[in-house]
């Protein structure tokens, strides 16, 4: 597991430093909202997913995403969460998403947090259960 957390660094560091600490702050926010999360790492050329799914299994309930030159936090069932304020971005038939902005300090945003219980409550899970492991389901050669 040591391995696959050294890899996710690796991987982070390849992106502007602007976007490797913003992503590095994200993650730490998750990690500590969710510590038992496994966290899917996907990684593909230009982008890198990341998602936080249950520790037993199943598929990712929010991922970040790392772009060349900005993230955004996903809502993989976002259509299926209210947002009254409208910020969710997608007009999809399934995710939303927004940006992050320096820091991720969005992710602190009573609201944001909010629709982060909604979505669990929706999908039926707990992410707070379980050892936080790092799996790598995708690598690119660099």
């Amino acid at each position: 597991m040591r391995k696959n957390e050294a890899y996710l660094r690796e991987a982070m560091a390849r992106y502007s430093p602007e976007v490797a600490a913003t992503a590095q702050a994200a993650l730490k926010k998750l990690r500590a909202r969710f510590p038992g999360a496994r966290l899917l790492v996907y990684e593909r050329r230009p982008n890198l997913p990341i998602g936080f799914a249950p520790a037993k299994g199943g598929s990712p309930v929010f991922s970040i995403v790392l772009y060349p030159r900005w993230l955004r936090f996903f809502f993989l069932e976002g259509v299926a969460l209210e947002d009254p304020e409208g910020r969710l971005e997608g007009s999809g038939k399934q995710v939303r998403s927004i940006r992050l902005d320096g820091r991720a300090a969005v992710l602190d945003d009573p609201y944001l947090r909010g629709l982060m219980s909604q979505a669990l409550k929706v999908a039926g899970l707990d992410l707070r259960a379980g050892k936080g492991e790092v799996v790598l389901k995708s690598k690119v050669a660099w």
